[in-house]
Formats: C-alpha cells, sequence, structure tokens
C-alpha cells in the first residue's frame, strides 16, 4: 500500500504540469488513476480528493464527460468523508449530470450510491427514498439490470428506518444481503447483516439480533476485518448479557479484548474491557476490583460536581445578603436624616446644635458605608478570582479570556503542533495486582509529575484518558511549545518515570514503564461538550502520534520524521534512526529515537 501511494503521488506530481491532455498515452493515464481512485484510494479521503479534482479536470479537456462525472460523484464522496457535506451536495447541483442517463451502467450506480451517501450525510431521508425508487426503476430492463445494488440498498434502509419505517428497512437490508451474495461481495454482504442486527435489536428481537452478529463473525473471519471483528464480539457479548447468558457474555468480551490487543486496535480494547467490567459486575458485584474503580471514579466525579454546585450557591446568597444589607442601609440612613430634619424644624433652639449632629452622624455613616462596600468589593472579587482559577485549570488562559468576553471560543486550525502521547506499559497487568486507591494514587502520581514538566516547558496538557496522556506544543499560543522545547518535555518525563522506577525497586514495590511518541503536524483546536466542557484537539497529527506511542519502546521517546526535521539541528539532542516502522492503520513510517548528548 505504501509503494502504491508513493507511485499515485508521482503520478499526481507529473500530471500538475500538464497542460490539456491530448495524446491516446495521458488519456491512458488518467483511465489508471481512476481505477485506483474507485479502489486503492479509499483509505485516504484526502489525497484521493485532491487527485480527484485533477483527474476530472484532464478527462474533460480529453472529451470524456461521462469519466468525468464518475470521477465527480466519487469526489463528492470523498468530501463526505472529510465532513465538507456542503461541498459534496454542491457538486451533484453541476449542470452536467444531467446527462448521467447517457453514461456507462457502472457510472450510473455510483453515482446513485454516492448522491444518498450525501443526502444521508444530510439527514434528507425522503430524498434517498425517491433517489432509490428511481434507482430501482432501472433494474427491470434498464441498464443497472443485474448490477450488485446491495450497498444503495443499504442506504435506503437506513433512510427508511431514520423514518421509522422499521419492517420496510428490514426487507431491504435482506435484499442487499442476497444481492451482495450473489456478486460474492463480502464486504457487503457483511454491512446488510450488521444492519440487519440494528434492526432486530431496535425491535428488542435480541435473539435474531445474535443469529445475525453469528453470521457476521462467520464472514468476518474468512475476510479479516479486524476491527469489525472487536465490535462484533462485543456487540455479541453485549447481547448475550442482555439473554441473561453471562458465561458466553464473558467469552466474547474477552475475544474482543484479545483480538484488539493482538491488532493494536487501543479504543476497541477500551470499550470491550468496559463491556467486561459490567458483566463481570452483574456476576460477582462485590469480587472486581474495576468495579470499586469505576464506582471511585463516579463519586469523585459527583463530589466535585457537588463542589462546584455548593460554591456557586454560596456566592449568589452572599450576594443577595450583601445586596439586602446594603438596602437596608440605605433606607436607615433616608429614615434618620428624615427624622433629623423634622426634629430641626420642631426644634429651632437647638438648630446648630443639632445641625452639628447631623454632620457628625453623616460623617460616621458615609464611613461605616465606605468600609462597608470596600468589605463587599474585597469579597466579591476573591470569589471571581476562585472562579476565575478554577476556569484556567480547566482552559487555556487564551481560550478561558476568549469565553469570558464573547460568551464562546472560536475552533482554530493549527498549522503545526506538536502532539506528545505516552501510555503505561503493563498497565492492565499491575490493576489486577493493586487495589483500586494504590492504582488511583500511582497514577495520581506520575500525572502531577507530568503537569509540572509541561508548566515547565510552556506545553499545553490536553487530557488523560486512563493511563494514557496526552499534550501539545504550538497551541493556543503559536509561539509556545516549539517541537524542541516538546521534545525535551518527553525527555524529562522518561527521567522522571527512571527516577520513579528505581525508588520503587529500592523499596520492594510495583512500577510502571511508559512509552512515549511525538509527532508534528496540523490540528483543530477547540472547546468540545456543554456540559464538562474541555478544551480538546483532533486530526491525523493525533492518529499518528498515538502511533508513534504504540511504536515506541518503553524508556525512550520515539519521534516522526515531521517531528525530527524540525529538532534535528538542536546541538544538545541526538538520533537513533529505526528506518521504516509498520504502524497501524498508516503503514511504514520512519521513526527515530531522540536521546540527549552525552
Amino acid at each position: 500500500m505504501m509503494v502504491l501511494r508513493m507511485g499515485l503521488l508521482v503520478v499526481l506530481s507529473a500530471y500538475m504540469h500538464l497542460g490539456i491532455a491530448q495524446t491516446p498515452r495521458e488519456l491512458a493515464w488518467a483511465d489508471s488513476l481512476l481505477e485506483q481512485l474507485a479502489g486503492h484510494m479509499q483509505d485516504d479521503a484526502r489525497r484521493a480528493a485532491e487527485l480527484a479534482k485533477r483527474v476530472a479536470f484532464t478527462l474533460e479537456q480529453a472529451g470524456d464527460p461521462c469519466k468525468a462525472l464518475h470521477v465527480r460523484s466519487l469526489l463528492a464522496n470523498y468530501l463526505d468523508r472529510l465532513g465538507s457535506v456542503d461541498s459534496a451536495a454542491a457538486l451533484f447541483l453541476d449542470d452536467r449530470f444531467a446527462r448521467i442517463a447517457t453514461c456507462p451502467p457502472s457510472v450510473q450506480k455510483d453515482y446513485y450510491r454516492c448522491l444518498t451517501n450525501v443526502q444521508l450525510s444530510l439527514g434528507e431521508f425522503m430524498r434517498v427514498d425517491s433517489v432509490c425508487t428511481l434507482a430501482y426503476g432501472l433494474t427491470d430492463a434498464g441498464p443497472l439490470k443485474g448490477m450488485d445494488l446491495s450497498e444503495l440498498r443499504c442506504n435506503h434502509g437506513i433512510a427508511v428506518a431514520s423514518m421509522g419505517r422499521l419492517e420496510e428497512a428490514m426487507i431491504l437490508f435482506r435484499s442487499a444481503y442476497d444481492d451482495a451474495r450473489a456478486h460474492a461481495s463480502m464486504e457487503n454482504m457483511t454491512n446488510a447483516l450488521l444492519n440487519t442486527a440494528t434492526i432486530h435489536a431496535m425491535t428488542g428481537d435480541r435473539e435474531a439480533a445474535r443469529r445475525n452478529y453469528e453470521e457476521v463473525l462467520d464472514l468476518l473471519r474468512v475476510g479479516g476485518f479486524s476491527d469489525q471483528l472487536v465490535r462484533c464480539y462485543q456487540n455479541l457479548g453485549s447481547i448475550h448479557k442482555d439473554l441473561g447468558n453471562l458465561d458466553k457474555a464473558i467469552a466474547y468480551q474477552d475475544s474482543a479484548i484479545a483480538l484488539a490487543r493482538t491488532s493494536g486496535f487501543v479504543q476497541g480494547e477500551a470499550d470491550a474491557t468496559h463491556g467486561l467490567a459490567h458483566i463481570l459486575r452483574a456476576r460477582t458485584p462485590r469480587d472486581d476490583a474495576f468495579d470499586q474503580l469505576d464506582r471511585y471514579l463516579r463519586l469523585h466525579d459527583s463530589i466535585l460536581d457537588n463542589d462546584r454546585i455548593k460554591a456557586v450557591a454560596e456566592m449568589r446568597e452572599k450576594y443577595e445578603t450583601e445586596k439586602k444589607e446594603r438596602d437596608n442601609v440605605a433606607l436607615r440612613a433616608a429614615n434618620l436624616e428624615a427624622a433629623l430634619d423634622q426634629e430641626q424644624l420642631r426644634r429651632t433652639r437647638n438648630l446648630y446644635l443639632f445641625a452639628g449632629i447631623m454632620v457628625l452622624l453623616s460623617a460616621i455613616a458615609l464611613w461605616s458605608r465606605l468600609r462597608f462596600v470596600h468589605r463587599s468589593r474585597t469579597a466579591i472579587r476573591k470569589e471571581k478570582d476562585i472562579s476565575e482559577a478554577l476556569l484556567h485549570n480547566i482552559l487555556p488562559e487564551e481560550v478561558a479570556a476568549e469565553l469570558k468576553q464573547k460568551g464562546y471560543a472560536d475552533v482554530k486550525e493549527f498549522e503545526v503542533a506538536t502532539i506528545l502521547f505516552s501510555d503505561f506499559k503493563g498497565f492492565t497487568v499491575l490493576s489486577e495486582r493493586l487495589t483500586a486507591a494504590e492504582l488511583v494514587a500511582e497514577i495520581d502520581h506520575c500525572f502531577k509529575g507530568f503537569d509540572a514538566i509541561m508548566e515547565q516547558h510552556g506545553i499545553e496538557k490536553i487530557k488523560t484518558i486512563g493511563d494514557a496522556y496526552m499534550a501539545a506544543g504550538g497551541l493556543p499560543i503559536p509561539a509556545h511549545g516549539r517541537p524542541a522545547e516538546v521534545v525535551r518535555a518527553a525527555l524529562a518525563m522518561q527521567d522522571f518515570m527512571a527516577d520513579y522506577k528505581a525508588r520503587r525497586q529500592a523499596e520492594g514495590r510495583l512500577f510502571f514503564e511508559m512509552r512515549l511518541g511525538l509527532h508534528t503536524g496540523p490540528v483543530i483546536a477547540g472547546i468540545v461538550g456543554v456540559k464538562k466542557f474541555a478544551y480538546d484537539i483532533c486530526g491525523d497529527t493525533v492518529n499518528t502520534a498515538s502511533r508513534m506511542e504504540s511504536s515506541g519502546s518503553p524508556g525512550r521517546v520515539n519521534i516522526s520524521r515531521a517531528t525530527y526535521e524540525r529538532v534535528k539541528d538542536e546541538p544538545d539532542l541526538r538520533f537513533v534512526p529505526r528506518g521504516a516502522v509498520e504502524a497501524k492503520g498508516k503503514g511504514m513510517l520512519e521513526m527515530w529515537f531522540v536521546e540527549r548528548m552525552p
């Protein structure tokens, strides 16, 4: 796959220097690229979209409009995958698609498939229904007769199920399965069965859903779709739990965990572990250490939430009390002034005496009021400082300032950010040998040390997930946390872990070892969520950084080529090349171990 992608990049580079395709050789190149766009480029939507734009232009200039429309349909599909749904929908509004009925059957089929994919993303279920009905009309004696329409039928089934027509959706998914089976399309058979199982689960027929998932399991074992196979084991475990078959449920979840761990599917392993914990809790609620850890984390979150609510309520109550007291002071002062005026009128002989008393009392009242206002402002300022400190502890200072000023914070793109991922080796084994309190205390000790290192190097901590720690340099202020600083912070983290390991060994206690990986590239950052919101980042750079960590070694700092190119000239660092290493979902990637100069 890596060789294929490099070949496509070379061809793309050559095409960028072409004018109008005028020779049969150039048209043959475009045909070859079209075939690869429909097949091998499916796993890299961004690169495929860039290539599709150039190929469509070349085919149009070469006088082959149908192939150009085919590429435009595929381009819309890639844009939909990248989240640019509006741009994908706009492509289908082009007048050139009016001639789609004159094109070959394969072009028409991909047009209807890609169009319904975009419409599903937009939630236009009625239009999907209409488009699919139109396409089915071309199958009896039309150009689509005998073709594999299983993907189109699945899209149709999803649309009608979303509109509440579950029985009709079930019929469509079964038809999709039969169509895919007739054309020996194992992936489409799998998707149709998964959708059928979902409908059974929605209608409460768990036994039928179980049978569907077992059929999918047989297909996936042959096809080798590892991630889908993990999810299938998880779903079977959940269904058997609901059916009361706890032993089978545990066996399926164990299989999901083992397969996910073997294939490096970290999210799948985490989800399956969580599912297993719930099953074990249902069977042995008092003997499972993970249940106690789960209960501790929930109680901990509840305590934090209650403390925040209580602090806000106390602040509001204090403000209302002080406001009432100020109003009472003002009212008493007004009453006193009126009484003095009346007394002055009644006792004219003591005018000067009472005038002096009036001035004195007014001065005392004013001094008392000013003192009270000063105390009130001091108390309010103190509570405000507490609230702002809490907000700055959750969000970066610049993002918190923007949130206070505008009531929201804009999502921003950063062209150069260095992402740091760390993970403890042997965490699962240690968690089985430590109590919940001991396990949390060990993780807390390490993460506090990491937080101090991040602050020292001007790097933004993003979040922790279990025993994983994630931070980023170059955001929200691009000048903070340059790649070299992130590398030095990573080395400091490994030094911290080495010292931690030595002390634990001297005490005869268990200890963690850590893998750590870095990658530099563009990311998108912003606030996610409404309740318990957090500052988070996303993008392919984050995924690659995670692969750097999982491909590293305990006690070492593993970096990608992008990071290496930015820090290779640092005089205090040296690098150990590892060559190209296989990374899950990324192919062969060049990696280096980085160390301090002796």
